[in-house]
Parts: structure tokens; sequence; C-alpha cells
């Protein structure tokens, strides 16, 4: 036992987990603290907007989740100064576009959402400058140099955290906690420019020559990361569309607790996938790193929700206090949404690094099935998380079978 024990220890996917996970998970630790803090300053009503934002930028960004793994798949395979030109290059166009395109909708943005346009103006220049940091963090990924990842990730919440405070004690309430992921964001900018000093702009117009194999990589990769990262946060700007202040507010700490399991079992596959990418090229056995995987996720998951069966009030008073408590009955549901979520997830990472791009048709149904759903049934916010408990399922229950299909496939060939 004590052998196994220490196989498990050595074993590169807990190894390189490991980092990661400590890292992830304190810059999470931070987040929370920044939501506990910001939530009870600002109360329901105005952390209601704030969460709206964030959610905004959230759904972006994440959308932009494949990117991360296309760059970290080919930065072994090009030359690295190569790469980060034409990535850079791509990265300030994507964001100066996503800028153009925010300012000239925020108007009609900002009256769905029910935010002040100041507010939602602020996004314009946080997208310009948070699209080339989130390529640059993906390219340090790639490199292996996880700590100055990590380092990275902590410097941004740190930021947001000591800058939103100090702007919402000066009274600019959800606009002041805003400019503080702003100006935080343009911080994290410029530090990691400092980390890739080394690397300069080729002067060369196209600079990577293998332009067509990462667009055809790309595209089913683009629209399975953007469905599924839609199902993590487009309940939360529907329901600030659909449901009063303090119902969003209410919900948002909700969705806030909840994505506690999404983000303490995500390092897993973040490590996971490039694991198996490289194991299957390589026509290597790769199915003992996705049972460990499979069962260090589901051992993190049943962790949090015992904690959200058996003590959600205590969960949210700690976390936000009083003011949230009627929120309790929600937390356990949600947290059965996230943890369909979460291995659903696990599942389409492990397929996409086997190029299995099938899983993008499921991906995107059942995103579509999540908005539907909410669009028809929300007479409350019990009914919104049924909603997204029955997609996410829905995506578990077809990843599954298509999992036992491609394990009978395999058995078959040989």
């Amino acid at each position: 036992m004590k052998n196994k024990i220490a196989n498990l220890i050595k074993h590169p996917l807990f190894s390189g987990s490991a980092l990661m996970i400590l890292g992830s998970n304190l810059a999470n630790f931070i987040a929370y603290l920044y939501h506990l803090i910001i939530g009870r300053m600002l109360g329901p009503v105005a952390y209601g907007e704030l969460s709206s934002v964030i959610s905004a930028l959230a759904l972006i960004f994440i959308s932009l989740n494949f990117l991360s793994l296309i760059i970290v798949k080919f930065v072994s395979s090009a030359q690295k100064n190569s790469i980060y030109t034409f990535f850079t290059r791509q990265a300030f166009r994507v964001g100066v576009v996503l800028a153009l395109i925010v300012l000239v909708l925020s108007p009609f943005f900002s009256n769905f959402l029910h935010i002040s346009l100041a507010t939602f103006l602020l996004i314009v220049p946080i997208l310009t400058f948070a699209v080339p940091t989130f390529v640059y963090r993906s390219f340090l990924q790639g490199l292996l140099r996880f700590k100055e990842v990590v380092v990275s990730t902590n410097i941004d919440i740190v930021g947001r955290l000591v800058l939103g405070v100090i702007f919402v004690i000066f009274g600019f309430s959800s606009f002041g906690a805003v400019m503080g992921i702003c100006l935080s964001s343009i911080l994290t900018f410029f530090f990691l420019r400092f980390l890739l000093k080394d690397y300069r702009l080729s002067r060369s117009k196209s600079p990577f020559s293998k332009i067509g194999n990462l667009i055809s990589y790309a595209k089913p990769l683009f629209f399975a990361t953007l469905a599924t990262n839609s199902m993590f946060s487009t309940d939360v700007i529907l329901v600030k569309h659909y449901f009063n202040a303090h119902e969003a507010g209410i919900y948002a700490s909700i969705s806030t607790l909840g994505r506690i399991i999404f983000y303490g079992a995500g390092p897993v596959g973040a490590v996971m996938f490039p694991m198996i990418a490289q194991k299957y090229s390589r026509g290597e056995n790769y199915k003992k790193i996705f049972s460990l995987s499979a069962l260090f996720t589901g051992g993190i998951i049943l962790a949090v929700l015992f904690v959200y069966l058996f003590f959600p009030a205590l969960s949210i008073r700690i976390l936000f206090g009083e003011k949230f408590l009627e929120g309790s009955s929600l937390l356990f549901p949600f947290g059965i949404f996230m943890a369909l979520f979460t291995f659903a997830s696990l599942l389409v990472s492990y397929f996409l690094a086997k190029d299995k791009t099938k899983v993008t048709f499921i991906t995107v149904l059942s995103a579509i099935l999540q908005v539907a759903g909410i669009t028809f049934f929300h007479t409350s916010l019990q009914s919104v998380i049924k909603v997204s408990i029955f997609a996410s399922a829905f995506l578990l229950v077809l990843l599954v079978l298509y999992l036992i299909y491609e394990v009978k496939k395999d058995r078959e060939h040989k």
C-alpha cells in the first residue's frame, strides 16, 4: 500500500497538477476573498451589477480558452519566437476588435443588464489589455513555467481586491469595483511582458509555418470551448435580465460559491490535457492518466458537495454574510449543477486531447438547451437551477455514452 501511494504521488499527473492546483486555488481563495469583501461592501443590488460585468467578461475570456490549449500544444512543435509573434499579433487585433464591438453595443448591453453605461464602458480598456495578457500567460504555460503563471494570476487577483476596495471605500460603488479590475488587468499585462522580455516580435509577416494545422484544429476546439463555458456563465447573465436586482444578487452569491467545485477540480483537467495529447500522438497508453484524473476530480467534487449539503447556511454566512442567507436552500442544487458540469468538462478535455472533435456538437446542443430552458422557464431561481442541472446532465450522459462507444471500438480493433 505504501508503495502504491508513493507511486501515485510520484506520478506526473499528480506532481504536475500539484503546483497548478495549489497556485490556482490560492488565486481562487483570493478571488473568493474578493467576493466576500466586495459583496459585503456593495450589498445585493450593487454586487449583482458587478457580478453581471464579471460574468460578461468571463463569457468572453472563457470562450478564448481554446487558444490556451492550442498555444500549449503548438509551442513545443514550433520555433518559440515565431509562435510568440503570431499569437501576440492576433491577440492585439482580437482585443481591439472586441473592445470596439463592446463600445458600439454598450448602450444595448447596459440596458439589457440594467447596468449604468459608465460601468459597462470600462469593459473596453479591460478587453484591450486582457486579451494579450491571456495569450502571454498561456505561452508561459506552454513553456512549462508554471510558477510564473501562478504568480501572474495571483497578482491580477490581488490587484482587483486592493484597488476595488479602495475605489468602493471612496464611494464609487460597482463602478469602482470594475475600475479595480480594469487597472489590475493593465498592471498584469506589463508584468507578463516583463517576464517574456527575451521574446521579440518577428518582422516577418508570416512567421508561423503551421497556420493551416492550427486553424483546422482550432475550429472545433473553439466551438466546443465556447459552448461548454457558455453553460458556466450564461445563467448569471440571464438571471440578471429576468429577475430583480435583489434576487440577481442572491443568485450571484450562490453561483460564486458553487463555482468552487469547478475551480477546485479544473486544474486536474488542465494538466491532463497535454499529457494525454502527447501520449495519444505517440501511440502510448493514456488510460491510467484519465482514470486518475477522474478519481482526483471526483474526490474534490464530493468533498465540496458534502459541505454544501450539510452546511449551506454556514458557507454563505462565512463568505457573504447574513444578507445573502435566503439563498442557502439553493446552494446544494447549484452544487449538483456544477458537479455534473465539471465532470462533463473533464470528458470534453479528454476527447479533444485525442482529437475527437465530434463532442463539439454535443456541447453546443447542451449550451443551446440551457439558454432556451432558462428563457422559457424562469419563474423562480429554483427553476433556473433545475434547467442548468438538466442541461449539464444531458451533456454528461451523452459524453459517457460516447466514451463507452469509443472503449468498445478500441477493443474491437484489438
